[in-house]
């Protein structure tokens, strides 16, 4: 299999941003375009715990989530020299980055986990989870074990932060 473009799922998180870095390594090297996209969910937003901002307007939402997305959230790939896009997309996180993932041709889907497992993953659900069994291609889990201090640090920097859930499978730096 040629990897030729990597769609990396954030939400600016310790962990997504450890898949980011996962997959600017995997990408650097093959030099494959990685297509970072994050998913706004207006429709539950105001349901989910641990937002750390005020609920905005979804014009300012998108405004920010792309700023981050072209900022901070992709410094890894810049530092490694990869190509790169990136995407907002609204809707429900798991079926969107699926169809995200169909409609780009990417040969890989990178994200993170929350590391949530039993009652946890069964009442918020899991976006890893269900990507992984929709998915139209193969797709690489980083575990909250691959977190390092650098990566906290830039995730707890961002103003938004919205967060997939569940483990599934795991992949090791």
């Amino acid at each position: 299999m040629v990897i030729k473009r990597i769609l990396v799922a954030t939400d600016g998180s310790a962990t997504a941003q450890d898949a980011v870095a996962w997959a600017a390594d995997l990408a650097a090297p093959l030099g494959a375009e990685v297509v970072l996209v994050s998913v706004i969910d207006f429709a539950n937003l105001g349901l989910s715990a641990g937002f750390g901002f005020p609920i905005l307007e979804e014009t300012q939402m998108r405004v920010l989530l792309n700023q981050e997305l072209n900022g901070a959230w992709s410094e890894r790939l810049r530092e490694a020299q990869v190509n790169f896009r990136t995407l907002v997309r609204e809707g429900n996180p798991a079926p969107a980055i699926v169809q995200t993932a169909a409609d780009e041709g990417a040969d890989l889907i990178v994200m993170g986990s929350r590391g949530r497992s039993g009652l946890s993953e069964l009442l918020v659900g899991s976006v890893a989870h269900h990507v992984t069994h929709h998915a139209p291609t193969p797709v690489v889990i980083v575990p909250p074990t691959a977190t390092s201090r650098a990566t906290q640090a830039l995730a707890k920097s961002v103003r938004l932060e919205m967060r997939p859930s569940g483990p599934v499978a795991t992949a090791r730096r």
